[in-house]
C-alpha cells in the first residue's frame, strides 16, 4: 500500500475511533440516559478541563463594517488588527475567489496567511499568523 493510501487510512480510522469514543450518533442521549447518583437522580457534568490560556479563545469583534465583512473573530490580536487584516485583504484582488474558482489563498501585509472560500452567504475568510488569527465572512 502506498505511503500516502496508509496515512489516509490512519487518519480515517483515528477520525472513527475518535466519533466511536464520544458517542457521536447513539440514541442514548438527553434526559434520562446520564449517570445515576445513588438516589437514581441525574448526575450534572461539571468542567474539569482549564480555562483556555489568554489569546486562545477567540473574540467577537462586533458588527464589522470594514470592506463588508461580517463575523469577525479575533484570537490573540486585538478587533483593530483584525479589521486592518480585513481591509488589507478586500484590497488584493488575488485575496477573492474569481469565476468558477471555489478556493483561494493569498498573503496580506507580508504577515497574514489568508484562505478564502465561496459559500452560501459570501466568501469565508480565515488568516492566521504565529500568535494570532482572524475570521470574517465577506458579503458579495
Amino acid at each position: 500500500m502506498p505511503h500516502a493510501r496508509r496515512v489516509s487510512s490512519l487518519v480515517s480510522i483515528a477520525a472513527l475511533a475518535a466519533l466511536a469514543a464520544t458517542g457521536c450518533g447513539s440514541g442514548d442521549s438527553g434526559p434520562g440516559y446520564g449517570p445515576k447518583d445513588k438516589a437514581g437522580s441525574e448526575q450534572t457534568a461539571t468542567a474539569t478541563t482549564p480555562a483556555a490560556p489568554p489569546g486562545a479563545a477567540a473574540r467577537d469583534c462586533g458588527r464589522t463594517t470594514v470592506a463588508g465583512a461580517e463575523g469577525l473573530r479575533v484570537t490573540g490580536i486585538g478587533c483593530d488588527i483584525g479589521r486592518g487584516v480585513v481591509a488589507g485583504w478586500s484590497k488584493q484582488a488575488s485575496c477573492a475567489p474569481r469565476g468558477e474558482m471555489s478556493r483561494v489563498s493569498c498573503e496580506v501585509d507580508d504577515k497574514y496567511r489568508c484562505l478564502a472560500a465561496v459559500v452560501d452567504e459570501g466568501v469565508a475568510v480565515s488568516c492566521s499568523r504565529q500568535g494570532g488569527s482572524l475570521a470574517f465572512l465577506a458579503k458579495r
